[in-house]
């Protein structure tokens, strides 16, 4: 792509896809466990929320780079299904089933 300017540069591609699991039982070592996955796939952004056995609100997460931020941030709305959805984001030719496979491995 060309500037005003005349410069040139590439645009990376991002691809991003949703995680769904169940229960997060221990969710501080699932946190732990979702920081070498991060590094070993080179994601590059980490976002969503989870279900935690006995507990009225969902845990946010929020993961840039090898930074993961955690707390509780809502009540589940009535009606509203519980459940883990986690959305990753990386470059383009991340392997998606790999990344699936090892977040579920965590859990």
């Amino acid at each position: 792509m060309e500037h005003e300017a005349g410069e040139e540069h590439s645009h990376d591609e991002f691809d991003s896809f949703v995680v769904e699991l169940g229960l997060i039982a221990d969710p501080s070592a699932f946190i732990e466990k979702l920081k070498p996955i991060i590094a070993e796939h080179d994601v590059l952004r980490l976002k969503g929320f989870a279900d935690i056995p006995g507990k009225p609100m969902r845990l946010l997460i929020q993961g840039v780079g090898a930074r993961i931020d955690q707390y509780f941030d809502r009540s589940w709305a009535a009606g509203e299904v519980r459940c883990t959805r986690l959305v990753v984001i990386g470059l383009h030719d991340m392997d998606e089933a790999a990344v699936c496979a090892a977040i579920a491995a965590a859990v």
